[in-house]
């Protein structure tokens, strides 16, 4: 890879990997349905201006309806459930937690799409697994009495997420990708803006958590996806999916900085696990490597 790759690799990690930790601090304030409907809205706004430009917005009234189930169920409803569970669990586990994604997605390629697996990725789906049974065995960093709920929510995003990943691939893979990202921040917060307004905090949140949540819309979601698409173009999606193991890492850092959370050796050998787990998943570790390169 260029240096100007690198640089951008780098700078996506800090963008996604800083989301949890502002998802975590300003979920408080907010509520989960109120921050996700601002998150994605702002993103959308951020990014429509440069579809329009690229002249690809006409694939929104092309493909409605495949947009709107990508909104809804793989869109909206995961990231309520990551900004619930952050309300109960720190920003670090919650982002080794949701790593576990491409794990998903494999077993479901496996099972539904009939993708052979082989001997390497099953052991890497087997130990990822292993991971996050360790990473649960001493209830690392779960703050509050739903942290199992909270735990099931991540694991549930992940879930949704590979499911929607397969469902894009299947239903909308002629389509521009970033028209296919504009769509769905679109429909998933204006389906959820009605919500938000219902479950909108008595109490004004603070300048602070205002700062937060734009933080989310235009440089995590917003400027993200443009840097994610840029790479993809660039350096192919195999390694443009590094990103995955550089998330964790840096939302732990900047949470134990920006919230005080701890950072503990069980949870940094867990996640550790479940990230060795998923490259093997990936073909980016072991035989399969050479020929995802």
């Amino acid at each position: 890879m260029r240096a100007r790759d690198v640089t951008d690799l780098l700078l996506l990690s800090v963008l996604w990997g800083a989301a949890y930790l502002f998802t975590r601090a300003a979920a408080p304030a907010f509520g989960p349905v109120p921050l996700v409907a601002l998150r994605l809205g702002l993103a959308a706004l951020l990014l429509w201006p440069l579809l329009v430009w690229r002249g690809h917005a006409t694939a929104l009234r092309e493909h409605p309806l495949p947009l709107l189930m990508l909104g809804l169920p793989f869109t909206a409803l995961p990231f309520v459930l990551l900004t619930f569970s952050a309300l109960h669990l720190t920003a670090g586990l919650v982002a080794l937690l949701n790593a576990t994604a491409p794990l998903f997605a494999a077993l479901i390629a496996h099972f539904m799409l009939h993708e052979r697996l082989g001997v390497w990725r099953a052991a890497g789906l087997l130990i990822g697994f292993a991971g996050v049974a360790g990473l649960m065995w001493g209830q690392a960093s779960i703050k509050s009495s739903q942290g199992a709920l909270a735990v099931a929510a991540v694991l549930g995003t992940s879930l949704i997420w590979a499911c929607g990943a397969h469902y894009t691939r299947r239903r909308l893979g002629g389509v521009d990708a970033m028209a296919i990202t504009v769509g769905s921040l679109a429909a998933a917060s204006l389906a959820l803006a009605p919500l938000a307004a219902i479950s909108w905090p008595t109490e004004t949140p603070e300048l602070r958590a205002w700062i937060e949540v734009t933080f989310l819309g235009v440089a995590s979601s917003g400027l993200g996806f443009l840097l994610y698409f840029r790479l993809l173009r660039r350096i192919g999606p195999v390694r443009a999916m590094s990103v995955t193991f550089l998330n964790p890492a840096v939302a732990m850092v900047s949470a134990a900085w920006y919230l005080g959370e701890a950072i503990t050796w069980p949870t940094v050998a867990g996640g550790g696990v479940v990230l060795i787990g998923t490259a093997m998943s990936l073909g980016l570790l072991g035989p399969a490597a050479d020929r995802a390169r």
